[in-house]
Parts: C-alpha cells; sequence; structure tokens
C-alpha cells in the first residue's frame, strides 16, 4: 500500500517523494563536482595577468644617439616556480622623452649583434646583417627590421616589457 504525502494542494505519494530526493541529491552532488571543474577550465581565461616591466635604468644615464647594451634579469613566476633569466636590449635614446629599446637578437638566424662605432650600425657577424641605429636593414640576409621592446619613461626611468615576457 502506498502512502500519500498531502501538502500544499497537490499529493505526492511516498515513491515519488524519495525519487525527487534522491534526484536533487544527486543533481547537489554533480553541481558541487562541475563547480571546481569549471573553474579549473574557465579561470585562466577570466584572470588577468599582470605585465612584467623591467627598470632599465635613468634615461639621463644613456648618451644621446650612442647605443648601449644593457643588462637585466628577468623574473617570470609559473605557478609555485619562479625563474631568474639573464636577458639584454640595446638601448639607443633619441632625445629625453624618446628612446627606442631593442632586442639583442638578429631578426635573421637569432645571433647576438653588436654596434660599430665607426661605422655608425649595427653588425651581426653570423652572416652579415647590418642595421641602422634605428634598427632599419641596411645589407645582408635579415628578413625585417630589429624587434623593439614596448618601453615607457616614468619619472625620469626608462621601463621596457620584454618579448620574453610578451609571447607567455
Amino acid at each position: 500500500m502506498s502512502e500519500v504525502i498531502q501538502g500544499a494542494g497537490d499529493s505526492v505519494d511516498r515513491r515519488e517523494w524519495l525519487a525527487r530526493c534522491f534526484w536533487s541529491i544527486i543533481t547537489l552532488v554533480g553541481l558541487g563536482l562541475a563547480a571546481p571543474l569549471v573553474g579549473y577550465f574557465l579561470g585562466p581565461l577570466l584572470r588577468r595577468r599582470e605585465t612584467l616591466r623591467v627598470r632599465l635604468g635613468a634615461v639621463s644615464d644613456f648618451q644621446a644617439n650612442q647605443p648601449q647594451k644593457v643588462e637585466f634579469v628577468l623574473r617570470q613566476r609559473d605557478g609555485w616556480v619562479t625563474e631568474e633569466g639573464r636577458h639584454a636590449a640595446w638601448v639607443v635614446k633619441r632625445s629625453t622623452d624618446d628612446v627606442l629599446v631593442f632586442d639583442p637578437r638578429c631578426t635573421h638566424l637569432g645571433c647576438a649583434y653588436h654596434w660599430q662605432v665607426k661605422e655608425n650600425r649595427f653588425l651581426c657577424p653570423c652572416h652579415d646583417g647590418l642595421y641602422d641605429i634605428d634598427g632599419r636593414v641596411i645589407g645582408g640576409p635579415p628578413p625585417r627590421p630589429l624587434d623593439v621592446y614596448p618601453a615607457t619613461i616614468e619619472g625620469g626611468e626608462l621601463f621596457v616589457v620584454p618579448l620574453a615576457q610578451r609571447r607567455s
């Protein structure tokens, strides 16, 4: 014999009431398990990543139209691990508020280039790639100008966002 539970206007037998309780509990457990999974997969899309800026020095420390190689340490955090790497950049000060900062690798094969003072140009010794002081190709096999780091000047200090940081 089936008992009838009477409530606010409708009648539900015991078996149907137990089925509703069972499926309600299953639904709550399922949602409890699904919420962390959804957060795990969608969390990185919703999280705003802070752009790492590196201080290269005071703008007054650089001479106008004299490229200077600057080395810096880039600390990148990946979860619990923080890695440090030494990086470099070429700084060309045009004026007190106009500074170009170049990646130190040739755009042909990634070799390190250097500044030739007498010829007033950058030379990549691997395949004789030549660049002018603005990073434009003036000779050799490089397919494009030198890569430029985004640079900002704040309070007389020069900051850049290294390409290694932008790729991640």
